[in-house]
């Protein structure tokens, strides 16, 4: 600190004043710039990249032993606040759907492409909102709307007349929640 009390008073990047002034925990002799990210459990890129570091290395001076790694521990109000689809059936692993550029929209990167696909066929350019209903359910599985989308050729009344269906045990007759159809079909096609 001796000779670079003002590299570290000047440094761009944010929050580096929560930093310690042991200056070798990040930086080597070998050259200033990078600063070594080795010792950080997770890469510190898209949103993390601008996070000040007192925002997760909290006190005064800042912890970073025992700080957690996992996004959970750090996201759970917006995991918990969240109002759609329903947290709270989800995996705590946030990068199943969210990525580190931005919190939302989340990706669906997590959905169950073998069973019902997203990526090939008539859904892939399918928002999750289009099908996940959170005003029906809490769960990803009980609050598909597939009614919602498939009116006109798919409407009950059409639906309910197709041999098919009247054949078919499975087959609700009168009310029945907006998710039935994928009792029978549940990748989505025939």
């Amino acid at each position: 600190m001796g000779c670079h009390q003002s590299d570290y008073d000047n440094s761009p990047h944010p929050g580096h004043s929560a930093y310690p002034t042991t200056c070798e925990s990040c930086h080597s002799q070998v050259a200033w710039k990078p600063a070594s990210t080795v010792a950080h459990p997770f890469p510190l890129d898209g949103a993390h990249a601008t996070t000040p570091c007192a925002s997760c290395h909290v006190g005064n001076p800042p912890v970073y032993k025992g700080t957690p790694s996992d996004c959970y521990s750090c996201h759970a109000d917006d995991f918990n606040a969240s109002p759609y689809p329903g947290h709270s059936g989800f995996s705590h692993t946030c990068t199943d759907c969210h990525s580190t550029t931005a919190w939302t929209p989340a990706t669906g990167g997590g959905h169950p492409e073998n069973k019902f696909p997203l990526k090939t066929g008539k859904h892939t350019n399918v928002k999750c909102a289009d099908c996940h209903d959170a005003s029906i359910g809490s769960s990803a599985k009980a609050n598909v709307n597939c009614v919602g989308c498939h009116s006109g050729e798919h409407s009950r009344a059409k639906m309910d007349a197709k041999g098919a269906h009247q054949e078919n045990p499975k087959y609700p007759k009168g009310a029945a929640p907006v998710n039935f159809c994928l009792d029978c079909h549940a990748d989505g096609r025939k």
